[in-house]
């Protein structure tokens, strides 16, 4: 996974909160009704989620450290302010993103009118179009960008 290869090479860049001690996603999942992909659920037992590039913030499951925030608290404030059920936010910053539950898509909403902008199959690539391609420069992370067959 691109973002944990850039977080082992430059761990100044990513603040993970951690994972929380006997969280069963799936259980975890199954109560909110929710089927998010893999790879987002590997990222969060890996690392809880956190705040990466100093602006980005990857939603985490569970709400502890108390600074984290949280997935369920992140989504019911969305949807109090118009997000469209079978949206799940995952990730806020330059970008607001999403999976879309029908399809475990990766989208980029627009945040006033949740229009979907961008749609990714796959946690890389929507790390790599999202956010490495925006800060890899500044922040001298090294190694090209991923070839992807979908050219989204």
């Amino acid at each position: 996974m691109r973002i944990l290869e850039d977080a082992r090479d430059r761990p100044d860049l990513f603040v993970w909160y951690g994972t929380a001690p006997n969280l069963d996603l799936q259980s975890w999942q199954r109560r909110r009704g929710l089927k998010l992909p893999c790879d987002l659920l590997l990222l969060w037992e890996r690392t809880g989620g956190g705040d990466i590039f100093e602006t980005e913030t990857l939603i985490g499951p569970a709400p502890d450290p108390e600074w984290a925030d949280s997935f369920d608290d992140v989504n019911e404030w969305y949807r109090k302010s118009g997000l469209p059920h079978g949206f799940a936010i995952f990730h806020i910053g330059r970008c607001l993103s999403a999976i879309r539950l029908s399809d475990g898509k990766y989208t980029i909403l627009e945040e006033n009118s949740n229009r979907i902008l961008r749609e990714y199959e796959t946690l890389d690539e929507w790390y790599e179009h999202e956010l490495r391609d925006e800060y890899a420069d500044a922040y001298g992370l090294s190694g090209g960008t991923i070839e992807t067959d979908d050219e989204t």
